[in-house]
């Protein structure tokens, strides 16, 4: 073999060589993927509770005594509404003689005015009284379920069980009580009241995946 073919064949093997030890480095650099390992089964029975948490509400001790304060502040508005429409209706009866009477149009027309007055008041005073009641209840609502979910995490706790499921029905007299308020709503509708371990996500037989899905589709 010739001087020039043997230093191309030892040219070529330094190639190869150092070509080889360039991916060895190469692939010792790449880090393997992480594989996303499965949740363990959880070993032992899973214990479930429901509850209804309307009826639970309307039996406690809390309930009965806001339902009270609700039922008197509506007496309240209502006899407020009651005194408004009498001084209305007096004053009309007013009007009404002074103009038979054929008093002062100077008169007339204060009178006039005033009755307009009133009724614009009154209009005012419902849509007061409507907001003012719509938030009381709204507080009460809230008062209630916040004590009662209180006690529901502590006996839930107490008794070791692993998820609380609603019961719920509509048949009650006081319908219109837990209606209408966000928290009360947003608590009525949720069908899973309480999982302990749930948001830490060390429940073994309940995992809430909300954010690891917001994450994969943000």
């Amino acid at each position: 073999m010739t001087t020039k073919f043997k230093l191309l064949g030892i040219a070529a093997l330094v190639l190869v060589a150092v070509t080889a030890g360039y991916a060895g480095s190469l692939l010792n650099t790449i880090e393997p993927a992480p594989v996303e390992a499965a949740k363990p089964r959880a070993t032992t029975a899973v214990r479930i509770a429901v509850i209804n948490l309307e009826e639970a509400s309307r039996q406690s001790k809390w309930f009965g005594a806001l339902k009270i304060d609700w039922e008197n502040a509506q007496d309240d508005i209502k006899r407020q509404n009651e005194k408004m429409k009498a001084d209305y209706s007096t004053m009309r009866d007013e009007y009404q003689r002074a103009r038979l009477r054929g008093d002062d149009p100077d008169d007339l027309l204060s009178k006039v005015a005033e009755i307009k007055a009133m009724e614009e008041a009154q209009k005012a005073a419902m849509e007061v009284q409507k907001g003012y009641l719509q938030a009381l209840l709204n507080q009460y609502q809230k008062d209630v379920l916040k004590k009662v979910m209180d006690e529901l995490v502590k006996f839930v706790q107490l008794e070791g069980y692993d998820i609380v499921l609603q019961d719920y029905t509509l048949e009650t007299e006081e319908v219109g009580f837990f209606t209408g308020g966000v928290y009360s709503q947003t608590l009525m509708s949720k069908p899973v009241l309480h999982a302990p371990g749930l948001k830490a996500n060390t429940n073994a037989y309940v995992t809430d995946i909300t954010q690891a899905i917001i994450d994969r589709i943000k």
